[in-house]
């Protein structure tokens, strides 16, 4: 058992070692780190550009649009064609309303008045009421 803990921390470190010789080789030639670098920011620097060029493009031609439709909006108010159409919805949608309501009202009252179940068992009850007194009257009858 002793052996095997030193067959695995040896396979570790070389395993490490291995790993840090491709880092110091990696990182040893600084001449090419400081070229890439440079290259990365020269490229990341001329995206900054573009994209900022792009940004106030797009903040005019949003500028631009803006004002397009707020007057279009002013013109569209000031249509009398318009005007009434909004009066007319607004009336059509109180309308609606009201209609609703008056549906409901209906409906709950019908509820209120349905007598044909109270009919059917008030009936049931009289014809029995009915069968009990013939039966008594019959008994007094006969007595």
């Amino acid at each position: 058992a002793p052996g095997s803990h030193l067959n695995s921390s040896s396979g570790i470190n070389a395993e490490y070692g291995g790993v840090m010789n491709e880092e110091l080789e990696k990182y040893s030639d600084t001449s090419k780190l400081k070229t890439d670098l440079e290259r990365k920011r020269v490229a990341l620097t001329e995206e900054k550009e573009q994209i900022l060029g792009t940004r106030s493009a797009s903040q005019s031609n949003l500028a631009t649009l803006q004002a397009e439709h707020d007057e279009l909006k002013a013109t569209l108010e000031e249509n009398e064609t318009y005007i009434q159409l909004s009066n007319l919805e607004k009336k059509w949608q109180h309308l609606e309303q009201n209609n609703q309501l008056v549906k409901d009202f209906i409906a709950n009252k019908s509820q209120e008045s349905d007598y044909v179940p109270l009919k059917s068992q008030v009936q049931k009850q009289i014809a029995q009421l009915n069968t009990m007194l013939q039966q008594t009257l019959a008994t007094a009858a006969t007595q």
